[in-house]
């Protein structure tokens, strides 16, 4: 558990902070009303009762879970989209980099450079922060009190599932092992009332009697959020938390994560958990999308936390209070990265977050073509999360702050916007080597400096990714040496992410997940450099037998 002493200066929000968090509330309506049919106190009635409205008034439950937010909050949605005069700035952008490749590539690459390299600089930075944390991690532990059974406040564990009939029996038998009292536990697995292959596979897991299936209105958008948000309105938890299909979540997750909450403020609205990965040497991409995992749980957003800038938290093992949830309207569900937008909305309206000590294992993707879907997913909702909350730049500034900004232009912005740039600086760069200096020969950059900023920028990278590393050992200089080859799919994903951006940006491209893959080799093959023992992830998974 974890409760950094750097965080106790921030413990308290300031009376402007809440005072501006309370009048942004109360301009945004809670989730939700809609027509008729009371939809905010459903999460009070009996199970029966919630069943028969959501089969009753499935038309009105669909609004709600998809149109609620933009429907109360518009300047906070993403179904509106971006801004005329943002997409005049993007048009203005590339037809000026345009330009300035054919006039001087050489100064437009230098400041292309200067861009990627203020990102991996403030990244490396965050890295260091989070790894000092980490090693103070037992003197924050104690400052954290265990609560006794009787203490633990109630809990919802929300478990979006859609066509995970391969694995959504072994997540049921995880959170089976959940060390919290069952009278105060609430799982509920969101599924899809046209998923009829995921419901017979929950059943046939046997679930017990506080895990139940939510059957979610099916149309469109087919997104994650949209499932949430039909979980929220039926969780009767103090606490809430989101699980994928293909996690592994240690057993006293929910306890620790109840601790950091009691030991904190009320403007503390998000805990996360750290996450890992528990297949890495199935493939070359496995590991490196393990060390890239690692980087960003176990060092970038402790750094952040340490640093007091909010981060976007992951997808899964976000622990949060259920009412703050409701108070801002739910998750998006027309944003593809519902997380790290729900992230950012937390903090414009005066909201903390933090991270807890505890681990979450996670399936790695073992095919290109996943990867590709998955990472255009993440960089697209990136993009239009930025977006979404720059369109008032006046009312960003004031919303944010200067921290605030720094998590929202750096790590949301600079994640996809590295990835966008590096390819059009490895074109220049060859065009400069074969001897191409523009049309204006005068203005030329010192090829010398142009490399010593590339050798240093990605040197930093490296660097941080190996610290990032559980527990380094030889093979993970390896898995390092090969980023740079990862990341020419990263350039593929990013770009397709803009493109899917401007032709189709509610579409959710889902990842697949197999049984026979990352979750059996996570038990046969995981090393103490990766897992930290394989005997702890099969405890967790219950898959030693």
């Amino acid at each position: 558990m974890t409760l950094p002493s750097e965080e106790l200066s921030v413990a308290t929000a300031s009376a402007s902070a809440s005072d501006s968090r309370n009048a942004a509330l109360s301009a945004s309506p809670r989730l939700a009303t809609t027509g008729t049919v009371d939809l905010a106190g459903l999460h009070s009635l009996p199970v029966w009762q919630q069943n028969q409205v959501f089969a009753d008034s499935e038309a009105e439950v669909a609004h709600a879970i998809v149109h609620d937010l933009a429907d109360n909050n518009p300047e906070m949605a993403a179904r509106y989209g971006i801004r005329g005069w943002q997409k005049l700035a993007g048009l203005s952008s590339a037809a000026f980099g345009v330009i300035a490749a054919l006039l001087a590539p050489s100064v437009l690459l230098l400041a292309l450079l200067g861009i990627t390299s203020g990102i991996v600089l403030i990244t490396f930075i965050l890295s260091v922060a989070g790894l000092l944390r980490s090693r103070a991690g037992s003197a924050r532990r104690q400052l954290v009190p265990e609560l006794a059974d009787e203490q633990l406040p109630t809990y919802t564990v929300l478990v979006p599932a859609y066509r995970e009939e391969e694995v959504i029996g072994a997540m049921v038998k995880c959170l089976a092992k959940l060390d919290y009292p069952p009278q105060r536990l609430e799982v509920l697995l969101l599924v899809e009332r046209g998923d009829i292959g995921t419901q017979r596979a929950i059943a046939a897991a046997g679930p017990p009697a506080y895990m139940r299936v939510l059957q979610v209105p099916s149309g469109p958008p087919r997104t994650k959020p949209r499932s949430c948000n039909a979980g929220l309105l039926v969780a009767n938890g103090e606490l809430l938390t989101i699980f994928d299909a293909e996690d592994r979540p240690e057993p006293d997750q929910l306890r620790r994560a109840a601790a950091v909450f009691a030991a904190n403020s009320t403007d503390l609205a998000c805990v996360q958990a750290e996450l890992r990965t528990g297949n890495e040497r199935t493939n070359l991409l496995t590991h490196c999308f393990g060390v890239e995992y690692a980087l960003r749980s176990r060092l970038i957003l402790p750094g952040l936390v340490a640093l007091g800038v909010p981060f976007p938290p992951c997808g899964t093992s976000n622990h949060f209070r259920t009412q703050v949830v409701r108070d801002v309207g739910g998750w998006d569900a027309w944003n593809v990265s519902e997380d790290a937008d729900l992230g950012m909305r937390l903090h414009a309206l005066g909201y903390r977050m933090t991270t807890v000590d505890s681990v979450t294992f996670t399936d790695a993707t073992d095919r290109l073509r996943d990867w590709i879907w998955q990472r255009t997913r993440w960089h697209k909702g990136y993009l239009l999360t930025a977006l979404i909350h720059t369109r008032a730049p006046l009312d960003t500034v004031q919303r944010f702050g200067v921290r605030g900004l720094v998590g929202l232009m750096t790590v949301v912005l600079g994640t996809p916007l590295q990835f966008l740039v590096q390819p059009v600086i490895s074109a220049l760069g060859i065009s400069g080597s074969l001897g191409f200096r523009g049309l204006i020969h005068a203005v030329y950059a010192d090829t010398n400096v142009i490399s010593a900023i590339q050798f240093a920028t990605l040197l930093i990278w490296l660097i941080a990714a190996y610290l990032a590393c559980v527990k380094p050992r030889r093979i993970h200089l390896l898995v390092v040496a090969a980023l740079p080859v990862y990341w020419l799919a990263h350039w593929f994903a990013a770009w397709r992410a803009l493109y899917q951006l401007v032709t189709a940006p509610f579409v959710w491209e889902k990842t697949a997940h197999h049984a026979n893959g990352a979750t059996e080799s996570a038990t046969v093959t995981a090393s103490p450099g990766h897992c930290e023992s394989t005997s702890r992830l099969t405890g967790i998974c219950g898959h030693g037998n």
